[in-house]
C-alpha cells in the first residue's frame, strides 16, 4: 500500500472512535482505489477500441510509428500479479501488451492474476460492479464523492471518459504524495491516448522521480518521447528499459521496430541476441542453482560441477526451476505464456539476418523459432524433422511399392495427406505444445503463423542451398536434402495452409523423378497430361501448384511456375496460358513477363516476345534475364535500334555501332561503350567476377591433410601447401571441385588398372566416391549462356569462364543427386576386341546433327568399335531417325528414362568412350557425363565451343578450328598433381580458351553425310556441263525477272548471326558492284523488314532495293537451291556450319572470315572449306582466294569476285573466278575429305584407340592424327 501524507484528505482522524475505525476505512479507500484504477483500465481499452474504430474509417489517420512488430507505439499499462498491489511489479508475469500486434488484448481486458489477459466482467469486479464508473466505498469521504465521474451521464464518449479518469487518477496521485505509480502510469497512458503527449511525458516522469528504475515508465516515456519526435532520446530510454529487464517485451519490439524503420537491421539483430543471451543466461543460472541443491542432498548423486556454456538443451530443460513446470520451457527466462512473443522476436531476427545475406544466421534463427513452438528446444530440428518422417514412413512400410532404398528417398505426400501432418505428429489434435501457455487464442494462432512462416523460410533457405551459390560458402548447405525440406513444408503447411508454401513444394518436387512414396497410393488421374506419371514429382508439383490456386486464385508466382513446368513437359501451350494468367494478376510481375517472352519466342512469335521483354526491363531494369533475353531477341531480328556498342577491344570485335535512331557510327570513334549489347557484357563482367568468389571459404572446414587423404592422395608439403594457397582466393569453390572430380576419375582409372592390369584383387578395393564438401552449394550460371556467346562481342576469357561456370553448376548439381550412387561407377572390362562407344543425343531426329552423321553409327568396323545410340528424345519418324535406329548396332530410345536409369544402362552396356553430341545446346543431358559413367569422354559435332568441364576430356577438332595457340599451357589432363597446378582459373593469362585436350583430325575434324544422304546422291552423276545447265534452269524458276548477267551473292544462316558490321560489308560491296544482288532467307520473317528499314537508312534506296528475301526451304530443296547462288558471303561472328557443308555440296564457293582465333563457331566455315577443295596446288589457291583474314579484305575480295563473273549469254555458262572454284567444288565433291564418311568414321577409330591406350597407360595430352 502507498504511504500517505498525513496532510492527505484520506488521513485518519486521530481520535479514539476514528482509531477504532481505522482498519475498516482503509480497506474501503483500497477498494476505492483499485476499482478506479479497474474503471481507468477500461476506458483507456475503450478509448483505444474508439481510436481504432475512427481509423478504419478514415476519419482520424494516426501516422504510423514502426512496422514489427507493433503498428504504433503505445505506452504500457501498470504491470503486477493483481491491482491489490499497486507499488509491487512481478517481473515474470506476461504484462498486458496494449498495442495493435499480434499479441494484444481484446479490448476491455485486463490481467489476472497469471497474468493473463480476461474479459472484465462483473464476476470479475464482484457483484456490486458497475463498468459506467467506478464503485463508490460505502464509508467514503464527502472528498471523494466529489471525484466521481457525474458528468459521464451527460457526455459518455471514450474520449470524455478518458478525461475525467485523468481527473480523478491526477487527484488520488497528488492525495499519495505521487508515490501511486501504478495510478500515475495509467494516468500517462490516458493522456497518452488523448495524444497529449507532454502531459504523459509529465506524468512518467513523476513516476521515474518515485521509481527511478521503473521499467513500465522509462519505456512508456520512451513510447512518449517518439511521439514527440525525440527519437534519440526514445531510443536511450528503450535501451536503458531493455537493460533493466531484458523479459520485457514491449520495449525490445518497440525498440525493434525503431531500428528496422531506420534501417539499421544489424543494430536490431544485436539487440535480440542481447536479449536472448541475457534471458538464457538467468535460466541456466536458475538451473544451476537447482542443480546444486539437488546435488547438496543426501539423496543426490550428482557432484559434478558444470559450466553454463556446457550444458545440453535437454539438461536445461529437465532442471527447470520446480515452481512453474513449464517455466523456461523455451529456454529462456520467461514463463511459456511468453513463448509466442520470444518465438515471433527470433523469426523477426531471423528475416532481418537473411535481409542482411547471413543466410546461415537466419537458419539458426529460424530453427529456434520452430523448436520453442513445437516444444523441441532440447532435442533440435534434426529430431522434429525425423518426427515428421516418421508418422509417414511407418505408414507407408506396409505398402507393397516400399523399396529397400526407399528410406534414402522423399516421401512424396499429395496436399491432402500433407495436411494431415501436424495432427499426426502433435498428439492427439495437432496443437503445437510451445504455444499450449499463450493466454489469447489470437496470441495463440499468430505464433502458429509464425512458426509456419519459420518453417517455410527455413525449408527455403535450405532448398535455395541446394540449388544455387551466394558469394560464399558459408550459408546452410546440403547438409539437409529434399527429403528433409519436403518434411519442413509439409509441416508448415499443416500449420497454415498458404500458397506460398504449396508453391514452393511445387519447386521442390517437380525436380523429384521417383514416384510417390505415399500413405495413400494416388488414384488414377483423369486427364493427367502426357508423359505425367501418376504418382511422380511432377504430377505431385502440378497438384500443388493447383491447390496454392485454390487458396489464392490471384497469386502470380503460382501460375509462373506452373508455366515453367507446363514448359519443361513440352505443354508450351499450357504453359503460355498460366505465364499470360500470372501477367494478368500481376503486369509488372518481371519473372512472368520474362517467361511468357522465352516462352512466346519458342513459338516463333519474336514480335511479342519482344514486347513482353521490354515491360520486363521496364519493371525491373537490373532483371538480367530480360535485359539480356531482350537482346537476343532483338538480335535475332536485326533490329539494332539502341544497340550501341563496346568500345576497348581489338580492331575485330564490334567495330560498328548503331544508335538509339538507327544509325550506324565508328566505335573507334568513341571511347565510350553504349547501348543494350553494352548492358549485356556488363552483366556478363558482373555475374562472372561474382562468380569467382563461389564456395570462398569452404578450405576453412578442410584440413588439407585429411581433405586430399579422402581423395586417394599421399599428402606432401607441396601439395598441402597448394591447397593451403588456394584458402580465400577467387575460383577457391572450383578449384576444390574440379580437384575432387579429377580425383574421381583418377579412382576409376586405378581401380581398372588393379582389377585387369595388375592382376590383383578386387575385393577390399575401395570406390567410395569422393563427395563435395557440404559447405559447397550449386552455384548459379551466368545468364549469357555458351551458346549466347556466339553472337555475343566478348573476350577469350569472358566465354572460358561462361562455359567453366555452366560446367561447374552442372558438375555440383550432379554430384548432390539423390540418385549418384556413394561408390563410382565399375569401369568396364577391357575392349575384346572392339572399344564400346556410346553416343548420346537429343538431335537423333529431322535435325542438322541427324543430317550429318546419320550413317557413321553403321559405318563403324565391328572388329574396331561398337557404336551404342542413347536418344534422349521421342523419335519424330523421320527418315533420318528410322536410319539411325536401324544401321546402329545397338539403339535406345531413352526419351522416357530418368537420368540414372540412362547412366546405370551405359554401365551395364560397359561403354569405354562416351560422346556428348549436344555440349551446350537444347536437350543436353550433360549431368549423364557429370556423373562420369565412362572412362573417356569426348565432345564434337554438337556445340562450337569449349565446355569448360572436367567432364569432357577431349575435344575433337582441327588445327583451323583450334588454333594451337589457344590452348592452356598445361595439357596433360589426368593426373591429380596436374589439376593442382594446371592453371584452369588463373587470370594472369586471358587469350586461351581450350582447357580440354583436343584430337586434331588430319583433314576437317567436321562430318558431312551428303554423299550418302544429298537429294542427288543416289542419282547418276552429272557432267560440268549438264550441272550448269540444271543450275541455271533453277535460278530462272526461282528468280525468274533477274537479269542474266546479275550476280548473285547469298547468305542462308539464321539471320541472328548477321550484326552491324558485317551488314554494313555487304552493304558496301552492294553498293560497289552494280549488278549484284543480295540473297536472304526469312529466317525469321520479321527480320526482312528490319533489314530493309535499316539498309534504306544506312546506303538509300537504290542499293536496299537489292536485298532480296525469299522463304526457308525444306532441307532437300535447300540443297539442291543453294546451287543457284554464285557465291556465300559467309557471317564472320558466327559461321555457316551445316549451311555451310550444304552450300559446298552445290558447288557454290563460299567466301569466309575467321574473325576470332578464340571462336571456334567464327572459324568453322574454313575448316569445312578447306576440307572441301581438293590438296594439291589448286585446292591451296582456292583456300588463299576465299579465306580471307580482316573485313576490309572481306569486302575487297568479294567485290573482286563479283565484278570479275561475266554471264555472256542466257544459258548458264560464265567467266571468271567463281565459275573456276565452282567447277573445283563441283567435281571434287565425291572424293573430298569433307563428304568422305567412310575416311572420317576410320580417323574417329583410331582416335578413340589412341585415346583408350592413353587412359590404360595413365597418359594424357593432345591426339594428333
Amino acid at each position: 500500500m502507498p504511504n500517505f501524507d498525513a496532510e492527505s484528505p484520506l488521513a485518519i482522524p486521530e481520535n479514539v472512535s476514528a482509531v477504532a475505525n481505522q482498519k475498516d476505512l482503509e480497506v474501503a479507500n483500497v477498494r476505492y482505489s483499485e476499482q478506479i484504477l479497474i474503471w481507468a483500465h477500461r476506458v483507456y481499452m475503450n478509448l483505444l477500441a474508439f481510436r481504432q474504430q475512427r481509423r478504419r474509417t478514415g476519419s482520424h489517420i494516426q501516422r504510423p510509428i514502426h512496422q514489427y512488430p507493433p503498428e504504433r507505439v503505445l505506452p504500457q499499462l501498470p504491470q503486477g500479479t493483481s491491482f491489490r498491489s499497486r507499488n509491487t511489479h512481478n517481473h515474470t508475469t506476461r504484462p498486458s501488451y496494449c498495442s495493435t500486434d499480434p499479441y494484444e488484448n481484446d479490448p476491455g481486458s485486463y490481467l489476472d492474476v497469471n497474468g493473463n489477459s480476461s474479459l472484465l466482467s462483473s464476476r470479475a469486479l464482484g457483484p456490486e460492479s458497475d463498468l459506467s464508473g467506478p464503485c463508490k466505498p460505502s464509508s467514503m469521504n464527502s472528498k471523494h464523492e466529489s471525484f466521481l465521474p457525474m458528468q459521464m451521464d451527460r457526455d459518455p464518449s471514450p474520449t470524455a471518459a478518458a478525461v475525467c479518469a485523468i481527473e480523478i487518477l491526477s487527484k488520488l496521485g497528488q492525495e499519495s504524495g505521487w508515490r501511486w505509480t501504478d495510478g500515475m502510469l495509467l494516468g500517462g497512458c490516458l493522456a497518452y491516448g488523448l495524444g497529449e503527449y507532454t502531459k504523459a511525458f509529465k506524468w512518467y516522469s513523476k513516476v521515474l522521480q518515485c521509481d527511478p528504475n521503473n521499467v513500465e515508465a522509462i519505456s512508456n516515456l520512451a513510447a512518449t518521447l517518439l511521439s514527440l519526435d525525440r527519437r534519440q532520446e526514445a531510443e536511450e530510454y528503450w535501451l536503458r528499459s531493455v537493460q533493466l529487464r531484458p523479459s520485457y517485451f514491449e520495449a525490445v519490439e518497440h525498440l525493434v521496430g525503431m531500428y528496422c524503420e531506420d534501417h539499421r537491421g544489424r543494430e536490431a539483430v544485436q539487440l535480440i541476441e542481447f536479449v536472448e543471451q541475457s534471458l538464457q543466461e538467468v535460466f541456466r543460472q536458475q538451473v544451476r542453482e537447482s542443480a546444486s541443491e539437488k546435488s547438496a542432498s543426501p539423496n543426490s548423486s550428482n557432484t559434478g560441477i558444470f559450466h553454463p556454456t556446457r550444458w545440453s538443451e535437454e539438461q536445461v530443460h529437465n532442471q527447470c526451476p520446480n515452481s512453474s513446470p513449464k517455466f523456461g520451457s523455451s529456454g529462456y527466462h520467461i514463463p511459456s505464456s511468453d513463448n509466442g512473443r520470444m518465438l515471433s522476436l527470433i523469426h523477426a531476427k531471423g528475416n532481418m539476418l537473411y535481409a542482411l545475406g547471413d543466410n546461415a544466421g537466419a537458419a539458426k534463427a529460424f530453427e529456434n523459432a520452430i523448436l520453442i513452438g513445437s516444444g523441441q528446444r532440447q532435442h533440435g530440428i534434426r529430431s522434429l524433422i525425423g518426427k515428421v518422417l516418421s508418422v509417414f514412413t511407418k505408414e507407408t512400410r506396409s505398402d507393397r511399392s516400399w523399396s529397400n532404398n526407399a528410406a534414402d528417398e522423399p516421401i512424396l505426400l499429395m496436399p491432402q495427406d500433407a495436411l494431415e501432418t501436424s495432427r499426426l505428429v502433435f498428439l492427439p489434435y495437432g496443437n503445437l505444445p510451445g504455444l499450449e501457455d499463450v493466454p489469447t487464442n489470437m496470441a495463440r494462432r499468430a505464433g502458429i503463423s509464425i512458426v509456419s512462416n519459420s518453417l517455410l523460410s527455413l525449408a527455403k533457405i535450405y532448398q535455395d542451398g541446394m540449388s544455387s551459390s551466394g558469394a560464399t560458402a558459408t550459408g546452410p548447405r546440403a547438409t539437409s536434402g529434399v527429403k528433409e525440406i519436403l518434411a519442413l513444408y509439409y509441416l508448415s503447411l499443416s500449420l497454415q495452409p498458404s500458397p506460398s508454401t504449396a508453391n514452393n513444394v511445387g519447386i521442390l518436387l517437380a525436380s523429384v523423378q521417383q514416384p510417390a512414396v505415399s500413405k495413400t497410393c494416388p488414384r488414377p488421374v483423369q486427364g493427367l497430361m502426357p508423359g505425367v506419371v501418376p504418382g511422380s514429382g511432377i504430377h505431385l508439383a502440378l497438384a500443388y501448384y493447383q491447390y496454392g490456386l485454390n487458396l489464392d486464385p490471384r497469386h502470380a508466382h503460382l501460375y509462373t511456375n506452373l508455366g515453367s513446368l507446363f514448359k519443361d513437359i513440352g505443354q508450351l501451350g499450357a504453359a503460355i496460358k498460366m505465364y499470360e494468367k500470372a501477367v494478368q494478376c500481376d503486369g509488372n510481375f518481371d519473372i512472368a513477363l520474362a517467361n511468357l517472352a522465352n516462352a512466346v519466342k519458342d513459338q516463333g512469335r519474336i514480335s511479342d516476345a519482344i514486347d513482353y521483354y521490354r515491360r520486363a526491363v521496364t519493371a525491373n531494369p537490373d532483371f538480367a534475364e530480360a535485359v539480356c533475353g531482350l537482346a537476343n531477341a532483338l538480335n535475332s531480328v536485326c533490329n539494332w535500334h539502341g544497340r550501341g556498342g563496346v568500345t576497348g577491344l581489338s580492331s575485330k570485335r564490334d567495330r560498328w555501332h548503331v544508335d538509339g535512331k538507327g544509325m550506324l557510327y565508328d566505335g573507334y570513334a568513341t571511347s565510350r561503350p553504349s547501348g543494350w549489347i553494352e548492358r549485356v557484357v556488363a552483366i556478363v563482367d558482373k555475374q562472372l567476377f561474382q562468380g569467382e568468389g563461389w564456395g570462398r571459404g569452404v578450405l576453412q572446414s578442410l584440413e588439407p591433410e585429411r581433405f586430399l587423404r579422402e581423395l586417394r592422395l599421399l599428402p606432401s608439403l607441396d601439395l598441402i601447401g597448394i591447397v593451403q594457397g588456394w584458402a580465400g582466393e577467387p575460383w577457391e569453390g572450383a578449384r576444390v571441385v574440379r580437384l575432387i572430380e579429377r580425383a574421381t576419375k583418377r579412382l576409376g582409372w586405378r581401380y581398372y588398372r588393379n582389377r585387369y592390369v595388375e592382376g590383383s584383387s578386387n575385393h577390399v578395393f575401395d570406390r567410395t566416391r569422393p563427395q563435395l564438401p557440404a559447405a559447397l552449394a550449386v552455384p548459379t550460371a551466368p545468364t549469357v549462356l555458351p551458346f549466347h556467346t556466339f553472337t555475343c562481342p566478348l573476350s577469350a576469357k569472358q566465354i572460358r569462364k561462361i562455359s567453366q561456370r555452366n560446367g561447374l553448376r552442372i558438375s555440383c548439381s550432379t554430384l548432390r543427386a539423390a540418385w549418384l550412387p556413394r561408390q563410382i561407377y565399375e569401369p568396364p572390362s577391357p575392349p575384346g576386341p572392339h572399344l564400346n562407344v556410346g553416343y548420346v543425343s537429343s538431335d537423333f531426329n529431322n535435325h542438322p546433327l541427324a543430317h550429318l552423321m546419320q550413317s557413321v553409327f553403321g559405318f563403324h568396323d565391328g572388329r574396331r568399335v561398337k557404336a551404342t545410340c542413347y536418344a534422349t528424345t521421342a523419335s519424330d519418324g523421320s527418315v533420318h531417325r528410322q536410319k539411325i535406329e536401324r544401321e546402329a548396332p545397338i539403339f535406345h530410345d531413352a526419351s522416357s528414362w530418368p537420368i540414372d536409369r540412362l547412366i546405370n544402362q551405359i554401365v551395364a552396356d560397359e561403354i569405354h568412350i562416351l560422346i556428348n553430341l549436344n555440349g551446350y545446346t537444347r536437350g543436353a543431358k550433360n549431368e549423364v557425363f557429370a556423373a562420369r559413367p565412362a572412362p573417356v569422354q569426348m565432345s564434337f559435332m554438337g556445340f562450337a565451343g569449349t565446355l569448360g568441364a572436367e567432364w569432357c576430356d577431349y575435344l575433337l577438332a582441327d588445327k583451323i578450328a583450334i588454333p594451337p595457340q589457344t590452348l592452356r599451357p598445361s595439357r596433360q589432363n589426368v593426373d591429380l598433381v596436374d589439376q593442382m597446378t594446371d592453371g584452369n582459373h588463373d587470370d594472369d593469362q586471358n587469350q586461351w580458351i581450350y582447357g580440354e585436350n583436343v584430337i586434331f583430325a588430319r583433314d576437317t575434324f567436321f562430318c558431312c553425310d551428303h554423299r550418302q544422304s544429298a537429294p542427288d546422291a543416289q542419282k547418276p552423276e552429272l557432267s560440268w556441263a549438264e550441272e550448269q545447265q540444271r543450275r541455271w534452269r533453277m535460278r530462272k524458276e526461282l528468280f525468274p525477272s533477274l537479269r542474266h548477267d546479275t550476280v548473285i551473292l547469298g547468305n542462308f544462316n539464321q539471320l541472328y548471326k548477321i550484326e552491324p558490321t558485317t551488314f554494313r560489308t555487304w552493304l558496301r560491296i552492294l553498293a560497289r558492284t552494280p549488278k549484284a544482288v543480295l540473297w536472304l532467307l526469312r529466317f525469321p520473317e520479321l527480320g526482312e523488314t528490319n533489314l530493309r528499314e535499316t539498309a534504306m537508312s544506312w546506303v538509300g534506296a537504290e542499293v536496299a532495293s537489292r536485298v532480296i528475301f525469299t522463304d526457308v526451304a525444306p532441307k532437300h530443296q535447300h540443297i539442291s537451291r543453294a546451287r543457284i547462288c554464285d557465291v556465300f558471303l559467309d557471317t564472320p561472328e558466327c559461321n555457316a556450319h551445316t549451311t555451310a557443308a550444304d552450300v559446298l555440296w552445290s558447288g557454290t564457293p563460299l567466301l569466309t572470315f575467321p574473325r576470332y582465333e578464340y571462336k571456334m563457331c567464327s572459324r568453322m566455315a574454313a575448316s569445312i572449306l578447306s576440307g572441301a577443295l581438293p590438296k594439291g596446288p589448286e585446292g591451296d589457291a582456292a583456300r588463299r582466294d576465299l579465306i580471307v583474314h580482316s573485313d576490309e579484305e572481306y569486302e575487297d575480295r568479294a567485290v573482286e569476285l563479283a565484278t570479275d563473273l561475266f554471264y555472256p549469254s542466257d544459258n548458264g555458262e560464265g567467266w571468271g573466278r567463281l565459275m573456276e572454284l565452282r567447277k573445283i567444288l563441283f567435281e571434287n565433291r565425291w572424293t573430298s575429305a569433307l563428304f568422305d564418311t567412310r575416311r572420317w568414321v576410320r580417323d574417329l577409330e583410331e582416335a578413340y584407340e589412341l585415346a583408350w591406350k592413353r587412359w590404360v597407360e595413365g597418359g594424357g595430352g593432345d591426339i594428333w592424327l
